[in-house]
């Protein structure tokens, strides 16, 4: 009997106590959201965000070329994900290029996302599903290809 009740709370340890790792990330921009914006991540189930970092002009071009990709409204495949874009407030080129997409944009007013935390120097993808990230990696140089070539873009 006392063998049964061990394998019983072995067996409740291995699967009730796992828990969900977020990430420092994942918590930083939580929180930029919340109190800059007014907007609980949690809400959405699965969304897309990118953070533009202003310090990357090469990059940046080929990032805008994903995302036009992402954020075309023709594009039924990302339909059902919400597409979040952050960008300084000093780069109104990357919002002018995007402006017909399906993407909504939150300008990073006097670099308020250093303020929490989130200071990237390339710009950034985040993606997560049921509100759990499952995907991240910089859109720098030749990875934007790579990354793009993962959700079916060719640039």
């Amino acid at each position: 009997m006392k063998l049964f009740y061990k394998l019983l709370i072995l067996l409740f340890v291995a699967t009730g106590c796992q828990s969900k790792v977020i990430s420092e990330d994942e918590k930083q921009l939580d929180l930029y959201f919340s109190e800059k914006h007014k907007l609980n991540l949690q809400d959405y189930k699965n969304y897309i965000i990118v953070v533009i970092s202003g310090n990357c002009g090469s990059c940046t071009d080929k990032t805008i070329k994903f995302l036009k990709n992402l954020g075309d409204k023709k594009n039924s495949k990302f339909n059902n994900i919400n597409k979040i874009v952050v960008i300084p407030d000093n780069n109104a080129y990357v919002i002018d290029s995007l402006q017909k997409s399906d993407l909504k944009f939150y300008i990073d007013k006097t670099f308020e996302l250093q303020k929490f935390g989130i200071n990237f120097d390339k710009n950034t993808f985040f993606e997560f599903k049921d509100n759990t990230l499952v995907f991240q990696d910089v859109l720098y140089l030749n990875n934007v290809d790579t990354v793009a070539k993962k959700y079916g873009f060719t640039l």
